[in-house]
């Protein structure tokens, strides 16, 4: 069980960093996007580790989808909400 919040928890953050990144790249702040392309890249780096060892387990698999859509539509809600406003997006 503990494998499989890992999981969740590290694709939410993955897919939630790169649609930072997606999202960022629209803004006026080259800062507010390096930031982002860091969390991004070395979240993905944990999480693809994290894929490598536990390979062909099924309910890991279920945990990636799952949480790949959890973190990028989150992420997405948030980066309209609060975000954006701040560093003034053009999205």
């Amino acid at each position: 069980m503990i494998e499989i919040l890992k999981m969740l928890g590290l694709t939410i953050l993955q897919n939630a960093s790169f649609t930072l990144v997606s999202r960022a790249r629209n803004s006026n702040s080259i800062l507010f996007h390096t930031f982002a392309a860091i969390c991004s890249n070395g979240i993905w780096l944990i999480v693809i580790k994290n894929v490598v060892t536990n390979f062909g387990k099924i309910e890991l698999m279920i945990a990636y989808l799952v949480g790949s859509v959890l973190g990028s539509i989150g992420m997405h809600y948030f980066s309209m909400h609060f975000l954006e406003k701040k560093f003034k997006a053009k999205v």
